[in-house]
């Protein structure tokens, strides 16, 4: 079988621009991962959208992939599914640098899940191992991973719990993407309100921001405790004349 045009391509690029990194990746060490023909790979929900793609990492990931070529030593991450698709679970912003360049190839690692949720799990772990993840990040996260119990008609923690002590759900989803229950629980209240999900999406607010901004609407609709609701209408005499000529 033939190897991936792409690393010939790969090695051109690099040699032409620093001939030690040349050595290092062209020396006959073999990479770790398989190298991958970019048609290979497939995008998917929810991880095409799992975390954005930001512009000016991808331009800096662009100038070092043009002067370098792929970087073998930080392969993408690929499910390779039972029916032999490899899904791109990590590495979104790399895969779109080597295609604007018109790479043929890139390396790639090759996991293998029991499940989707198995997969998301891997995904957020491997960013937020990376990098402090923005809160905009991890209420996408939590949106997608989160299963909170619904009434007792489903189990407590369906992922990783103990059955000797069953977790609360809260705690699950944040072990998962590396916060606090409580910001779990806040997230939850955000999730409930379209308009502020959406400023926490675009950055515009903080979890802690729109849970607050939630909290104060409702408080803003209920009257002081003891406190009397004046009617808008006034009494109708001659209405109050005619029912009691009724009587």
């Amino acid at each position: 079988q033939c190897a991936p045009q792409g690393g010939s391509n790969m090695a051109k690029l690099t040699m032409a621009a620093k001939p030690d990194k040349a050595n290092v990746n062209n020396s006959g060490v073999k990479a770790v991962g398989v190298e991958l023909f970019i048609d290979q790979i497939s995008k998917a929900e929810p991880f095409q959208s799992l975390f954005a793609i930001k512009e000016e990492t991808l331009e800096a990931i662009k100038t070092d992939m043009r002067l370098n070529g792929f970087d073998p030593s930080k392969p993408i991450n690929v499910w390779k599914t039972d029916d032999g698709a490899r899904i791109l679970i990590d590495g979104y912003t790399r895969l779109k640098a080597a295609e604007g360049l018109g790479l043929f190839s890139v390396v790639a690692y090759e996991k293998t899940f029991a499940s989707e949720d198995e997969a998301v799990a891997y995904a957020i772990h491997t960013q937020r191992d990376r990098r402090n993840l923005s809160d905009a990040e991890l209420f996408r996260a939590i949106q997608i991973i989160d299963k909170p119990q619904d009434g007792f008609r489903s189990a407590i923690a369906p992922v990783g719990a103990i059955a000797e002590k069953p977790k609360k759900t809260a705690d699950v989803t944040a072990e998962a993407v590396g916060t606090s229950a409580r910001k779990v629980e806040r997230a939850r209240v955000v999730m409930a309100d379209p308009e502020e999900s959406a400023a926490v999406l675009s950055g515009e607010k903080s979890i802690n921001q729109a849970e607050q901004s939630i909290r104060n609407k409702r408080n803003s609709t209920i009257a002081p405790s003891g406190a009397i609701v004046e009617s808008s209408s006034k009494p109708d005499p001659a209405k109050a004349a005619s029912v009691m000529k009724e009587w």
